[in-house]
């Protein structure tokens, strides 16, 4: 029936939305992973954390009673602290922060994260470049037990005593409030000349999430993010209406971030629902008539002559000329909706303009030239715009995307990503224009810009045989 129509596509928008923002906080949880393990790895954060020399010797300098030598920190470097002469006991530390903090301001300043902080091997934290309520606190102590970064500190070493790689180890926080803001945590192990030396730990803010969930917002759907009691993040109401209903919470895997659907359904039938009451109307006038002429026309045969057998239509259900006389807003698709899932062994033929001849488009040398194009395409729009591929296909318009079941798919862009899964007549022109949008819209010089080019190149020079480029 239609109205089951109407209540799929509704649906439909509803699941969308949701694979949406868990794509899209995949992507940045990947990327903030990525980002931490380069910048954890790097000699720099070694030394300014090793026990030998950087920000846990000078805190051990300041004072014998760690308490004493935090609250003299505290009283000097802490958050909204007016300008004071510096104690005598703190030059040592002094040198060490003049040394490492610009960089840090530097480092953080190019990435997610808004906050970074060290954690000597005993528990203290020695450094944080916003100098909140976290800095030179005891992690090991009770007082400091439910704090987040606390709770991530002890979730370090614990799994420090499972593997015997702790490069591997990470550990991703929950969405919980940190001071005044709401956010997140990555901790990793600090490595030194094969020695764990404490641990960094780096925030990222719930504001940088909701921003990206934000651009995911249409007309009757928005997304929300909630804490890890369930609290709404954004300082919005969970329902702006009577009418917007919520769906979730949704799970995002290995982070334990919570999301909310909210939906107004009437908004995304985009008032599929009226036209349906006015053919349900007129089907109902229609039985109506049928009827009254069916009457008319017994009244008039002679009696006797036999049954006048009434036509029988649901009144729920329009007739065939009812349905082809809708507005083309019924068979259309919606604006902005995926292109339904076909088949999973489809394979979009190639544009008559593309075809080669059997003969050259069966050779090794320009199949793999092909997939070497395509590959080395991804990997740079990958690396330099920190997107994937259903990113590169949407925003290129070369490649279609497919939903499969709750996940969005590129399934012809994934099959020129291996020779053995090319198809026999491959469609090089939509190859040559993506590595020419990514060279265009990816414009970070590197080897690896270099590389796609050379290969960019190479394609081209076997293109040039038949005389097609």
């Amino acid at each position: 029936m239609l109205a089951n129509i109407i209540e799929q596509r509704t649906q439909f928008q509803i699941e969308i939305a949701e694979t949406s923002a868990g794509h899209d906080l995949t992507t940045i949880v990947d990327f903030a992973r990525s980002q931490s393990a380069a910048f954890a790895s790097t000699s720099f954060i070694g030394y300014s954390i090793g026990r030998y020399y950087g920000f846990a010797p000078a805190f051990a300098q300041i004072s014998p009673d760690p308490d004493r030598a935090a609250a003299l920190l505290r009283s000097y470097y802490g958050k909204g602290q007016p300008p004071q002469e510096m104690p005598p006991s703190l030059p040592a530390y002094a040198s060490v922060h003049d040394r490492f903090h610009a960089s840090f301001q530097s480092l953080i300043a190019s990435t997610l994260f808004d906050d970074l902080y060290l954690v000597d091997h005993f528990g203290r934290v020695v450094y944080s470049l916003q100098k909140d309520s976290n800095f030179t606190a005891d992690l090991t102590q009770p007082r400091s037990r439910d704090q987040p970064l606390a709770e991530v500190y002890r979730e370090v070493m614990a799994r420090l005593q499972q593997t015997e790689d702790p490069s591997k180890i990470l550990v991703v926080s929950p969405i919980k409030r940190i001071e005044d803001t709401y956010g997140v945590l990555l901790a990793r192990p600090v490595i030194q000349h094969g020695s764990v030396e404490g641990v960094v730990a780096f925030r990222l803010p719930a504001s940088a999430l909701a921003e990206r969930l934000a651009a995911l917002q249409r007309p009757g759907v928005r997304i929300m993010l909630l804490d890890a009691k369930g609290t709404p993040v954004q300082a919005t109401p969970v329902a702006d209406s009577v009418r917007e209903a919520t769906y979730g919470p949704s799970i995002l895997p290995e982070t334990g971030w919570h999301y909310l659907i909210l939906a107004d359904r009437s908004a995304l039938d985009g008032g599929l629902w009226l036209w349906f009451l006015l053919l349900c109307l007129a089907g109902a006038g229609g039985i109506g008539a049928s009827s009254y002429l069916a009457w008319r026309q017994t009244e008039a045969l002679p009696r006797g002559t036999g049954r006048v057998i009434l036509p029988m239509l649901s009144a729920a259900t329009p007739s065939q000329n009812e349905i082809a006389a809708a507005p083309a807003a019924l068979a259309e698709p919606l604006a902005g909706e995926p292109e339904p899932t076909v088949d999973a062994d489809y394979i979009e033929p190639a544009a008559p303009a593309d075809s080669l001849g059997d003969e050259f488009e069966a050779s090794e040398g320009y199949r793999r030239s092909l997939v070497e194009v395509m590959t080395l395409a991804l990997d740079y729009w990958q690396k330099t715009k920190h997107k994937g591929k259903i990113e590169l296909a949407e925003e290129s318009g070369l490649w279609r995307v497919y939903m499969d079941r709750s996940s969005l798919q590129t399934r012809t862009l994934d099959k020129y990503l291996l020779v053995e899964t090319l198809p026999r007549n491959p469609r090089w022109r939509d190859v040559v224009r993506t590595a020419e949008y990514v060279l265009r819209n990816a414009p970070q010089p590197g080897p690896e810009r270099d590389q796609l080019a050379e290969a960019l190149a190479s394609l081209k020079h076997h293109l040039r045989q038949v005389e097609r480029v």
